[in-house]
């Protein structure tokens, strides 16, 4: 992190949130950062949360670190919302911090996830049929999200803490056997660490390896997928195509390719027009090879949020059913005059009115060519392993690594907004705009749009 950085520490009290606290607060000076602590009361656990909190509470005084405590009716919140068990509290914990960073402005928010998260998370993956993304695991830093003791195994950070005579606290649900996780901690991990470990070895010793083993095929692997990415992303950029607003797909092209790259290609293919649903399972996968292998026309695969695809004459089109459901963030704009919806405001011009004004002073608002939007838009918050192509910047570049080399403020770069329609990323709000729907000589129709910014 550069020097003067602000971080927020994600703090539960339990043994590997109270070490990364520790750790970074007595580092902080030499690196000239700024830490801040957060912690999330889920009022599930009654007494045991409030004296979490409790010792949270302590634990920052002592440290003289700024703590930024809510306590949440996280069932009621998820009965709401829809949401349910591990998955629907890890969402809302994602939330709280993520408003907390704001609030604290800080440029990143380190979790305290280590080895053995990796190696569970491994496991659980490759149970669930993960593809190679999944299997390269927990990355240590995903845009303003780090695990800066990912390759510490939690039996080291034990050790450390005893040997400094600091305390921490345990979470009984952590042993709650209704999870998959905790299957896999207690049961999974033991028996396999039993069954590799030579006579007599100690088992904590075992644990501890196969979570550094771990550690480090996830980082081969993710090296792997990084690279396979790269080159999908120039087969999308060389295949791939809009046309009538929806994207078309040379299937020919893709077919020549190994069976890795094409279905990696088809996961970015599929994050553009659907950043904010649901991905590709490997069901789907499997299907749109099966589709761009078979020589038949008219055979289509259906795809999630009201996707479909579709085999014609060589291409596979990727087009949105008309039962297929809109974000809900997506605005439907009148189709002439001045708009406002929430923090976006625009209005329908002329070809002629827009490029009269393009670089004259447009308020930070972007023009877009009317017959190059697919779709309402959407104004949201971006995830840094998106693609988008910038304008004037040639290739397609993934969010996260383009922003990290703008010169732009570290708050900007963790917690970019973008605006996206049917297709994609048109606008990387106050960074650069896409390669999409430019105004240009022959457009008759165009859209100014302007994002009010805090």
């Amino acid at each position: 992190m550069p020097r003067g950085s602000r971080i927020l520490v994600a703090v539960s009290g339990g043994a590997d949130s109270t070490a990364l606290l520790l750790g970074l607060t007595r580092i902080a000076r030499e690196f000239g950062l700024s830490i801040h602590a957060a912690h999330l009361h889920h009022g599930l656990r009654g007494q045991d949360a409030d004296r979490d909190l409790e010792f949270v509470r302590a634990l920052c005084q002592r440290l003289d670190v700024p703590l930024i405590a809510a306590r949440w009716d996280c069932r009621a919140r998820m009965a709401r919302r829809g949401l349910s068990g591990q998955a629907g509290l890890r969402t809302l914990r994602r939330e709280f911090l993520a408003a907390a960073a704001r609030r604290a402005g800080a440029a990143a928010i380190a979790t305290a996830h280590t080895a053995n998260d990796q190696l569970e998370t491994l496991l659980l993956r490759l149970g669930r049929g993960a593809g190679l993304r999944g299997l390269s695991g927990m990355r240590t830093r995903t845009g303003a999200w780090i695990k800066p003791l990912l390759a510490a195994p939690r039996a080291d950070i034990e050790a450390d803490l005893n040997a400094a005579g600091e305390s921490w606290r345990e979470d009984a649900s952590n042993r709650d056997p209704r999870y998959a996780r905790t299957q896999v901690r207690h049961n999974v991990i033991p028996a396999l660490a039993r069954a590799i470990a030579p006579q007599g070895a100690d088992l904590g010793r075992a644990r501890a390896g196969l979570a550094r083993r771990a550690v480090a095929a996830a980082e081969e692997l993710a090296g792997a997928e990084r690279l396979i990415a790269r080159t999908a992303a120039r087969v999308l950029a060389r295949h791939s195509r809009i046309v009538r607003g929806e994207i078309a797909l040379d299937s020919r092209a893709l077919d020549s390719y190994p069976p890795v790259i094409q279905r990696t290609a088809l996961r970015l293919l599929f994050q553009r027009p659907g950043h904010a649903g649901p991905r590709l399972t490997q069901r789907h996968l499997s299907a749109l090879q099966s589709l761009i292998a078979t020589a038949r026309g008219g055979s289509r695969v259906d795809l999630p949020d009201g996707w479909r695809a579709v085999r014609d004459r060589g291409l596979i089109l990727f087009r949105r059913t008309e039962d297929g459901v809109a974000p809900e963030r997506s605005h439907a704009l009148p189709a002439r005059g001045p708009f406002r919806r929430g923090p976006l405001r625009g209005s329908w011009v002329s070809g002629v009115a827009a490029r009269s004004r393009l670089g004259k002073g447009t308020a930070g608002g972007e023009f877009f060519a009317a017959d190059g939007l697919a779709g309402g838009l959407e104004l949201r918050a971006a995830k840094p392993d998106e693609w988008f192509r910038p304008y004037g910047g040639g290739k397609p570049r993934r969010l996260g690594r383009f922003l990290s080399k703008q010169p732009v403020s570290r708050a900007l770069k963790a917690h970019p907004l973008v605006l996206a329609d049917a297709q994609g990323i048109l606008w990387v709000v106050g960074v650069r705009r896409a390669d999409r729907a430019p105004v240009t000589e022959t457009t008759r129709r165009a859209l100014w749009v302007h994002v009010e910014t805090p």
